[in-house]
């Protein structure tokens, strides 16, 4: 998929002081037709010595004001604030402090209706209910070592009652359905702390048995689940063998419709226990894909971090690294690809090329310390290129033991960024300060030059480093005029290294990390990054939700041209005008920002299927069947020509329907 995946794992979560251990009875009965979502139910947890005076309790704004209330006769006083998600707080001020260990009991009920929110969604056939990013049930919050709050996860039984014959879901947990009177009732059971997510929808479910039931919950019926889950299950196994065993009772894979994607911006999620994919991506399965995500399992369920310093890192970078294993377990030819300009059919910005072009633009942060806008941009291209290296110095043999360590020591306590380098350290027998000052401490990346010339059986190499100074195992490819290749390793730490390598025959090319092993401004990659830096702009404060200033840096770029456009500028910074014009449901004027970039001088061959799939997906909605037709056949026909590497023949299937 080319559209942002939006915080592919929901949450940069923090490891909270006190784990109180929510524990619910929360029943929900909804009627996607007649738009209600109603919640009621009690939850009642332990008071902690963070917790002994005051405690806060977040619920979605919904219909009408919630009824919250704290039983027991415990006086109390409660206020309420808005949040930035537009939830609201409710903050319990206790008269008197509770002893530590006090078991506080709240009742509730509340109707949440349609409106919109981060993970939350309703309309007449589909409900997504994301406890990560929307509480629609009562969240119990509690102070992380920071000094910020965040949800705590909680255990219990959830039913839900819907009409015939709409099925709900959720995963990591066991399952009982019953049948009523035109109604079905799912009871949901969960014995290990989650934060829970509900789906809606007139769903089938597809089983496999691998080393665990795999479950694919289907709104498709062109979605092949067995291949699916055997695919996935085999990914799964394999990150097991890398980082650990799981304790997840079950994994589910849950479709939600392309159209809801399109509309919350969101194109994949990791939950306990399962992945949440729209329509499109579970047409073709693709590794890239579905290692990030499973390997959230790890990285981001079974083991938090502990403060805000490396989360990131440990998070969406270290879910990403998983990814590249996956790659080059099963794919290994286009592992190049993937750490180079991006794995096929996955976002291509996370990626080597992808940080390059975020530098040019100005944005840039030390890896240790990564925003949490940045925790996918930055973390998802330099990070996960930065873990690899790490893992090569070390030795994946013992990085990955080190790995399958910390989920053992850590899962239970919470990671923190120092107890992560630490222990790797330790795996590897010597400090490893050096690499860790100059990737994750300080911005930028390697950048050199080099030249060669043979005397006899020797080659003479010298390898000039620019702006900051590294220290760097690389890779030399020596290509000889017959043909033959040889591939020797060196190390270089200095501003100018002059380096002798052994060859046997006249050498006709040298080439200094011919792989992309180590991330850093490769002479081909270079102008193509400065030159996107432009579209890289308006694309962040796309992302960022500042449509109006990326519309109006965007239009301000095209009014100063762009001279000598080489590599589809023009093209992508129309594209992006748009996909905001769609975003605002400007249907018209999006289609006009698609025309013109179909009309620049040079196109952006990654974009240029998505850009007639997009006017596709907007004639589809305005019953336009000429336009329809004619953005299927050029985005099918463009996509061939990129290698089929979006998957455009099922995509566009889905809108001839």
């Amino acid at each position: 998929m080319r559209r942002l995946i939006a915080l592919l794992y929901l949450l940069s979560p923090v490891w909270l002081v006190a784990q109180q251990k929510p524990d619910y009875h929360l029943q929900v009965q909804a009627d996607l037709v007649k738009k209600t979502f109603a919640v009621q139910g009690d939850l009642s947890f332990e008071t902690t010595a963070a917790t002994t005076d005051s405690v806060k309790i977040m619920i979605s704004k919904g219909r009408g004001p919630a009824k919250l209330q704290l039983q027991g006769g415990i006086a109390a006083t409660v206020d309420t604030s808005l949040s930035s998600s537009g939830d609201v707080l409710y903050h319990w001020r206790f008269q008197r402090p509770q002893p530590v260990g006090s078991r506080l009991h709240f009742t509730y009920a509340y109707e949440r209706g349609d409106a919109p929110a981060f993970q939350y969604y309703l309309d007449s056939s589909f409900c997504m209910a994301g406890g990560y990013g929307s509480a629609w049930y009562p969240q119990v919050m509690a102070r992380a070592a920071d000094g910020t709050d965040d949800y705590l996860r909680g255990t219990g039984t959830l039913r839900v009652t819907l009409p015939e014959p709409l099925m709900a879901v959720m995963a990591a947990c066991t399952i009982k359905a019953t049948k009523g009177a035109g109604t079905n009732t799912y009871e949901f059971h969960y014995a290990q702390p989650d934060i829970f997510s509900l789906y809606i929808g007139n769903y089938t479910r597809q089983d496999y048995q691998g080393k665990m039931p795999f479950y694919t919950y289907c709104l498709s019926k062109a979605i092949n689940g067995n291949d699916i889950s055997r695919k996935a299950a085999s990914v799964l196994d394999f990150l097991t063998s890398e980082f650990g065993p799981l304790l997840i009772p079950n994994f589910s894979i849950i479709e939600f419709p392309e159209a809801v994607a399109e509309k919350t911006g969101i194109g994949g999620a990791s939950i306990f226990g399962g992945v949440v994919m729209p329509t499109g991506a579970l047409r073709e399965f693709n590794y890239a894909l579905f290692g990030h995500e499973i390997g959230h399992q790890w990285w981001g369920n079974k083991i938090l971090t502990r403060g805000s310093t490396g989360a990131e890192m440990l998070s969406e970078a270290m879910a990403q690294y998983g990814s590249l294993q996956v790659v080059e377990h099963f794919d290994s030819a286009r592992a190049i690809n993937y750490r180079k300009t991006g794995y096929p059919g996955y976002l291509s910005d996370q990626s080597g090329v992808g940080y390059l072009k975020n530098a040019a633009a100005g944005n840039d942060e030390p890896l240790a310390t990564l925003s949490s806008n940045n925790g996918h941009i930055l973390g998802d291209s330099k990070g996960f290129l930065a873990l690899e290296l790490l893992a090569t110095v070390v030795g994946k043999p013992v990085f990955h033991k080190a790995l399958q360590t910390i989920g053992e020591k850590y899962s239970h306590d919470g990671l923190t960024w120092n107890d992560f380098l630490q222990e790797v350290s330790k795996a590897h027998g010597s400090s490893l300060d050096w690499f860790y000052q100059q990737w994750f401490d300080r911005t930028g990346a390697p950048a050199w030059q080099s030249t060669w010339q043979q005397q006899g059986n020797t080659l003479q190499l010298s390898i000039t480093q620019q702006d900051s100074i590294y220290r760097l195992p690389l890779e030399v490819l020596v290509t000889y005029r017959n043909g033959a290749t040889s591939l020797q390793h060196i190390t270089i730490k200095d501003k100018a290294s002059q380096l002798q390598l052994p060859v046997n025959g006249p050498v006709a090319t040298v080439q200094v990390d011919p792989y992309f092993k180590v991330l850093h401004w490769d002479e081909a990659l270079t102008p193509i990054a400065q030159a996107q830096s432009k579209v890289v702009k308006v694309l962040n404060l796309r992302i960022q939700q500042k449509p109006d200033e990326a519309m109006a840096l965007a239009k301000s770029y095209i009014q100063a041209g762009i001279p000598d456009d080489q590599y589809g500028v023009e093209f992508s910074l129309y594209y992006q005008m748009g996909r905001i014009a769609a975003a605002q449901n400007k249907t018209d004027e999006a289609i006009g920002w698609y025309q013109h970039a179909l009309q620049s001088v040079s196109r952006n061959r990654e974009l240029l299927a998505y850009t007639y799939y997009r006017m596709a997906q907007l004639a589809a909605a305005k019953q336009d069947t000429a336009l329809l037709e004619w953005a299927c056949n050029n985005a099918v026909t463009a996509d061939a020509a990129n290698q089929k590497a979006d998957g455009m023949d099922s995509k566009v299937k889905l809108l001839r329907k």
